[in-house]
């Protein structure tokens, strides 16, 4: 018995669905990328700003605050580095 409402199913999907389907996957994944990227700079950038900021603290400042030797001895070593580089630049002029 044939019924009137019987019609071919399609088995894959129309050649323009498709290619849209792959330009939203694109998009998306570019989407996703971009934002990873940018949650990577701010992290870094906000590093930096916590590294800066702990820089300008003095010694007695850092122990207080309960920095360990190695970070203290790193921003010495830091300050050292930067008053040469300073001091050189200045002899220079």
């Amino acid at each position: 018995m044939e019924s009137a409402w019987t019609r071919p199913i399609a088995l894959s999907r129309a050649p323009w669905l498709r290619a849209a389907d792959g330009v939203e996957d694109a998009a998306r994944s570019l989407g996703v990328s971009l934002r990873a990227a940018w949650l990577r700079w701010q992290a870094s950038r906000r590093r930096a700003a916590e590294w800066r900021a702990l820089r300008q603290l003095s010694p007695s400042v850092l122990r207080d605050i309960g920095a360990g030797p190695e970070w203290e001895q790193a921003i010495q070593d830091w300050r050292e580095r930067h008053d040469a580089a300073r001091d050189s630049f200045l002899r220079g002029l």
